[in-house]
């Protein structure tokens, strides 16, 4: 069993360049779409969740100020982002140990908050990008991959749209 500590340092890349200047991050909801399913046999209605039909997701980065590298965040397209960081994780026997995590998104910028411009004070922006997929590796191990223009849905190595894509062949 291992107990999850802070996050220590954090980089964020976009195209492989290094972000400055930025806060933290909002990883991405998964919301399933659902179906209101209602009729005989059933008491009231139920909300399905529909197979493999995720909602948007958004990731969103927060950043102290504009600056050079920012604009990397406004580019028209697709864009290939990268959040490294490490964190401390205290394991069943007590002993602290360091874990690295890599999030890789593709998405296309939806917003751009340049913040306010106050004396004494940070502009605290923000950029929002639709995630068409999204990746998360702890420690190298792949524990989610959503891949919404391949049909791709993978939690913890099994790929839930597997059967759906060999359907469609």
């Amino acid at each position: 069993m291992i107990r999850s500590g802070t996050v220590i340092a954090s980089t964020l890349l976009v195209d492989g360049k290094e972000i400055d200047d930025n806060i933290s991050c909002q990883l991405p909801s998964i919301e399933l779409q659902t179906a209101e399913i209602k009729g005989a046999g059933i008491m009231g209605s139920i909300d399905m969740p529909s197979s493999g039909q995720i909602g948007g997701l958004t990731f969103t980065v927060n950043l102290r100020s504009v600056n050079k590298n920012s604009g990397e965040l406004l580019k028209p397209g697709i864009r290939n982002i990268e959040l490294r960081f490490a964190r401390d994780v205290i394991t069943s026997s007590g002993t602290a140990i360091k874990e690295g995590t890599k999030i890789f998104i593709t998405g296309i910028n939806k917003k751009l908050d340049p913040g306010k411009v106050e004396a004494n004070g940070t502009m605290d922006g923000s950029a929002d990008f639709e995630v068409l997929r999204y990746r998360i590796v702890v420690d190298g191990y792949e524990t989610l991959l959503i891949d919404k223009l391949n049909y791709i849905f993978k939690v913890n190595g099994v790929d839930y749209m597997e059967s759906v894509r060999a359907a469609l062949k």
